[in-house]
């Protein structure tokens, strides 16, 4: 079973890894409660200059976070969520991969950890616990 108490996004990752948040959360990154899944890794990945800077981000968050897959279910999940915010006039608010992250915490039962305010509007719908990382 892991340890992870968060699934982090992948703006949270990137304001984390910066030096005043890394400091404050180095307790919960060294306990091991902090996990991302695949969709955070290769949205991250993304902003990587060379094959070189990728491969050493890739390695930094591995060293740094827990993993959590993806499951099917994520998927249909998303969907489920995307309509109830369509139904509640907000379908523009959050966008795919933040619904499948948003899934994906709520199926692990974890709490989203991020910097986007889009994950708010989300919970409003589904009532998931979600911690912007500068909420320290």
């Amino acid at each position: 079973m892991s340890p992870a108490l968060y699934l982090i996004d992948a703006s949270g990752l990137f304001r984390i890894l910066q030096g005043e948040l890394r400091k404050a959360w180095s307790d919960q990154l060294v306990a091991g409660v902090i996990a991302m899944c695949p969709i955070v890794e290769l949205e991250f990945l993304f902003s990587a200059r060379s094959l070189a800077d990728r491969l050493e981000k890739q390695q930094l968050v591995h060293d740094l976070l827990g993993w959590v897959p993806m499951s099917e279910r994520a998927y249909e999940r998303a969907g489920e969520i995307q309509q109830m915010l369509a139904e509640g006039g907000m379908h523009r608010s959050a966008g795919p991969v933040d619904l499948l992250i948003a899934a994906t915490a709520e199926r692990e039962r974890l709490t989203v950890l991020c910097d986007d305010r889009d994950f708010q509007a989300i919970a409003r719908m589904t009532g998931q616990p979600v911690k912007l990382v500068t909420d320290i």
